[in-house]
């Protein structure tokens, strides 16, 4: 158990860092940008998928708790920092790629079309909690219909999802994002469904592990001259999880720890990051005149510890209720 759970905490990190790395190539076109982009979002989803099957298995669900547990963890952070980073936004609205008006109609719009936010990374959390409701559905009935062929039901699940994924035209502009929802599904049940039937036993052995992770990078550094299309992207997608699962398990297999660290901050990180990478990017870049390179290389350092010193700053004042509230709007529990 303590191996998975250094190799989950390994996986929530590198997906966090995939995401600074890749804002922080501010109006560039980039190979490693678009190597990024074909697995990061899926690999959330599925590490999500994952973790929800762990948390679970073997145990009554109690619905209402646990969505409670998780408005409180995804909800509260989406609506509560997009109000507060709206005015600034509006104030510096001339320094962003994204200008925006200060009216009410612009505000809600904001919130209820998730892409359309004043932070664009904040569409995952309303995506998550609608998963997270669609999964616990689905957990509550399967509990209740105790069905003999767990394994059919699972894979014809997975069939159909795929299916979805590739089928249906993807927008980004629905209503709290449901056909995103409905497109990132799979990913989420194929977390839930290599959890349930231990599917990642055969990178047990190093070389195992290591030659798949090897075969992964291949083939998703061959993709990058693939013609795109929802097949492709798929495939591409679960080669990226398949990379990173056994690069987790090369982590834990070797003893490595130098990015431990991250691990309890990582939500706080991707909360966050925008904002840090906003001030030394989008703005300074007005003022200032380097090479992009510097610029790219400040997003990164400023992306990842500046939100590591806020979670730093929450957990000292824990104790504090001024310190019990900000945790809470930042979705964490420090009590």
């Amino acid at each position: 158990m303590k191996q998975k759970i250094a190799e989950i905490s390994f996986l929530h990190v590198f997906a966090i860092l995939l995401v600074v790395i890749g804002h922080s190539f501010f109006q560039t076109e980039s190979l490693i940008v678009d190597w990024i982009y074909q697995f990061h979002v899926p690999l959330f989803f599925f590490v999500s998928g994952y973790l929800f099957n762990v948390s679970v298995q073997g145990r009554k669900l109690q619905p209402y708790v646990f969505l409670r547990r998780k408005a409180v963890r995804l909800l509260l952070p989406y609506f509560a920092l997009s109000t507060l980073l709206f005015v600034p936004k509006v104030l510096l609205s001339q320094f962003m790629v994204r200008p925006i008006q200060a009216n009410w109609s612009e505000y809600v719009l904001m919130l209820i079309y998730p892409y359309r936010n004043v932070n664009g990374s904040y569409w995952f959390l309303p995506t998550l909690f609608f998963l997270f409701v669609f999964a616990v559905i689905a957990f509550s009935l399967s509990q209740r219909l105790q069905h003999r062929a767990p394994h059919t039901v699972a894979c014809l699940l997975l069939f159909l999802l795929a299916l979805a994924n590739i089928v249906l035209p993807f927008s980004h502009d629905t209503l709290f994002n449901i056909v995103g929802a409905i497109h990132y599904a799979f990913y989420f049940a194929l977390g839930c469904f290599v959890s349930s039937f231990r599917l990642l036993r055969f990178l047990d052995k190093e070389k195992t592990a290591f030659g798949f992770f090897l075969l992964a990078l291949g083939a998703s550094l061959i993709g990058l001259n693939v013609n795109k299309s929802p097949l492709t992207d798929l495939f591409l997608a679960l080669d990226g999880i398949l990379m990173s699962v056994a690069l987790a398990r090369l982590y834990e297999k070797y003893g490595l720890c130098f990015l431990n660290h991250l691990s309890p901050a990582s939500y706080t990180i991707y909360l966050y990051h925008g904002i840090f990478q906003t001030l030394s990017i989008q703005m300074l870049m007005h003022f200032t005149h380097f090479c992009a390179g510097f610029y790219m290389f400040l997003a990164i350092l400023t992306g990842v510890y500046g939100p590591f010193l806020v979670y730093k700053l929450l957990y000292s004042c824990r104790n504090s209720r001024l310190g019990r509230f900000l945790a809470l709007l930042s979705g964490l529990n420090l009590s």
